[in-house]
């Protein structure tokens, strides 16, 4: 498989600014200082710049932006924003960071004649916080595109209200430009009211129906999105909120000649390569989550064929029954009976780096079902992603599952509860139909720590797993008969 997940000259990366353009698809990334873990050292970024004519073959260019000196507004980090085409040149917004200035963060611009070389704007910062409605620290991730109805240019920015619960007053706001010279405030576009300050937002109209996303680290943190009839709202929630899993984090787009929508999101590092590590800012990109509006106007989520086509070389594995009845259909296909009762076992393979696809078929299930990933052989350990019949829900748990301390004290064959941090055990779950007459066709792609996962086309959860395991990846069911059909794992 050949996936893209940093610059190769780096440890990890941050944010991804995706801009297509004549053909080429263009990643500039945040990229943090060598050997930087936390704040403030590790956000003094730069902005790498990467490009590929087909989302699998990637090709580094010159760093495009460095962090300035002294008292500049980007003295502490070049953060994200947006770059694009327009008025004849190519141009850049961005967030400047000066930890030191009475506006740490501040709106800035860059342009260029090629996209490779950029120049700063000497008028840099181009917009600072509007402290008469919004608190002067968080201002950031300006997102700009060109209003083809309105005939101007529109800019979201990241900020707070100064009034309201102090956890809520997350906001995004709105300028206009004529010309991507000069600015003014328009108006508060989105006030959620759930959130301590949204990330990354953008926005963009599929048919007539537009779309407003953007990431939370607070409250469930994911990158998320909103349906409105216009761009001004007002912005509903969606059934399946979120365009991957907690770990799928900044995620931003950018749409091909061809109409096809692209996310680009990373997942964070953990300290020490480390299940009990802290979280960082910043890890490795995920792979490409394409975006598709279904027929309520949502948006399902999957694997590019371009990535999944990558995985060419088939792997020969064994099934290995570990409890529970099990037929074999083929070499490729088995009927699991576990009526009142647990069944599981593995699909073992020597690879670390693979794509693994299958359809699941819940004949008859009156529990959960699901695929064991990263597992031990007792199947305590492990991610698992559940379908739950009940609830009509699909989730990835990190188990096991703690329990009080007395049970601890007092019983047997407890295992060591995972540390899961702010994500609980169940660390995505997303609304899932699940019935008797439809198969669920899954694609999960491994790659050594990294867990992405892609079902039925609708859709997406990413993980990080570091842990050694027994079993890349099994199958398990809980009171029910499922078919576990079209078993194929490919590296």
């Amino acid at each position: 498989m050949n996936i893209f997940r940093k610059p190769s000259f780096t440890e990890s990366t941050g944010d991804a600014i995706p801009f297509y353009h004549d053909g080429t698809y263009h990643i500039f990334s945040l990229t943090s200082p060598p050997g930087t873990t936390v704040y403030p050292d590790r956000l003094r970024t730069t902005w790498s710049h990467t490009i590929s004519e087909d989302l699998v073959t990637w090709k580094e260019l010159p760093t495009a932006l460095y962090p300035g000196e002294g008292d500049e507004p980007d003295a502490s980090g070049v953060w994200t924003g947006a770059a694009l085409f327009g008025e004849g040149t190519y141009h850049i917004f961005y967030t400047g960071y000066n930890i030191h200035a009475e506006y740490q963060q501040t709106i800035c611009h860059a342009v260029s004649d090629d996209s490779i070389s950029w120049h700063k704007d000497p008028r840099n910062p181009i917009i600072i916080p509007n402290t008469e409605l919004y608190e002067a620290l968080d201002w950031r991730d300006p997102y700009v595109f060109y209003h083809e109805e309105e005939h101007e240019y529109w800019m979201l920015i990241s900020a707070r209200r100064n009034n309201g619960p102090s956890t809520r007053r997350g906001c995004v706001i709105l300028y206009k430009s004529p010309d991507l010279t000069s600015w003014h405030y328009s108006r508060a576009l989105y006030t959620p009211g759930h959130t301590n300050c949204p990330e990354c937002s953008e926005m963009y109209k599929i048919g007539d129906t537009w779309y407003l996303s953007y990431s939370r680290f607070s409250e469930f943190g994911n990158t998320i999105y909103r349906i409105a009839d216009t761009p001004y709202g007002p912005w509903k929630t969606p059934v399946k909120d979120g365009i991957g899993g907690r770990r799928f984090y900044a995620a931003k787009s950018m749409k091909n000649d061809e109409g096809r929508r692209f996310y680009f999101g990373w997942a964070h590092d953990r300290a020490d390569n480390s299940d009990a590590g802290q979280w960082y800012w910043g890890g490795l990109f995920c792979v490409p989550h394409e975006v598709v509006q279904d027929t309520n106007k949502e948006l399902n989520v999957k694997l590019p064929v371009e990535i999944e086509a990558t995985a060419k070389q088939e792997i020969a594995w064994k099934l290995l029954p570990k409890l529970g009845d099990v037929v074999t259909h083929g070499k490729k296909s088995l009927s699991v009976a576990s009526k009142e009762t647990f069944s599981y076992g593995f699909f073992d393979h020597c690879e670390n780096r693979f794509l693994f696809s299958c359809t699941i078929l819940p004949r008859e299930v009156y529990d959960h079902f699901g695929l064991l990933i990263k597992s031990d052989d007792d199947a305590a350990n492990c991610l698992l992603l559940s379908f739950d019949v009940s609830m009509n829900r699909v989730s990835l748990l990190n188990l096991p599952m703690g329990v009080d301390p007395f049970w601890q004290q007092s019983c047997q064959a407890i295992p060591e509860p995972k540390e899961p941090g702010p994500d609980g055990i169940r660390v995505a779950e997303k609304v899932f139909k699940i019935s008797p007459t439809s198969a669920i066709g899954i694609k999960a792609l491994i790659d050594k720590d990294m867990v992405e996962l892609f079902i039925n086309d609708e859709v997406a959860f990413t993980y990080r797993y570091f842990a050694k395991a027994d079993h890349e990846i099994g199958y398990m069911v809980q009171d029910g008969e499922v078919d576990f059909d079209d078993i194929t794992i490919r590296a």
